[in-house]
C-alpha cells in the first residue's frame, strides 16, 4: 500500500471512531412549550420561521435567538426539520431533545402525562444516539421503553400565583 492509502485509511478509521453512538438513558419529560422541529406544524408557521431565519441580521440577535437559529441550522443540515422528538430528563438532571423516526415516536406518544402522574409511573427510555450538539441527539437505535414506578416530571410554570 502506498503512503497516501495508509493515511487515508487511518483518517477514515479515526473519523468513524469519533462518530460512535452514545447510550442515552432518561425519563420522558413533558414541557408546556415545545420547540424543536416542524413536525405536525402548520405550513404558515413553517413559512414564517424559515423566512425569518433566512433574512434576519444575525449580528443583532440576542443569545437565545442565536441558539434557536443554530439549532435550526443543525437540524436542517441533518435533515431532521420534520422529524418528531421527545424530551428526556437524564439522570444528571439535564433535559435533552431526542429526535426519532416516526415509527419510534409512535411507540412513545401513546403515553399521556396525566395518566402517568395519576398512577405514579414514568417512562424510562434507553437509546443509542448521536450527539448533535445544543442538547440534541438523534436516536440511532431505540433499545427500550419501559413504564416504571416513579414520578413523571414536567416543567414547572415560571409564574406561580400564591394565596395571601
Amino acid at each position: 500500500m502506498t503512503r497516501w492509502t495508509l493515511l487515508f485509511l487511518a483518517t477514515l478509521f479515526i473519523f468513524a471512531y469519533t462518530q460512535k453512538n452514545k447510550t442515552i438513558e432518561g425519563d420522558l419529560y413533558f414541557s408546556f412549550f415545545r420547540f424543536g422541529s416542524f413536525y405536525n406544524q402548520p405550513d404558515s408557521m413553517i413559512n414564517k420561521f424559515t423566512n425569518y431565519a433566512d433574512t434576519v441580521n444575525r449580528k443583532t440577535l440576542d443569545k437565545v435567538d442565536k441558539q434557536v437559529l443554530t439549532m435550526y441550522e443543525r437540524l436542517k443540515k441533518e435533515d431532521l426539520l420534520f422529524n418528531p422528538f421527545v424530551e428526556l430528563r437524564l439522570d444528571t438532571d439535564s433535559i435533552i431533545k431526542l429526535y426519532l423516526d416516526k415509527s419510534d415516536y409512535e411507540k412513545m406518544k401513546i403515553h399521556k402525562r396525566q395518566e402517568l402522574q395519576a398512577l405514579s409511573k414514568k417512562i424510562r427510555i434507553i437509546a443509542d444516539g448521536k450527539n448533535l450538539g445544543n442538547g440534541m441527539f438523534l436516536c440511532k437505535k431505540l433499545i427500550s421503553i419501559d413504564k416504571v414506578d416513579g414520578q413523571t416530571q414536567q416543567i414547572e410554570k415560571k409564574f406561580k400565583i400564591e394565596d395571601y
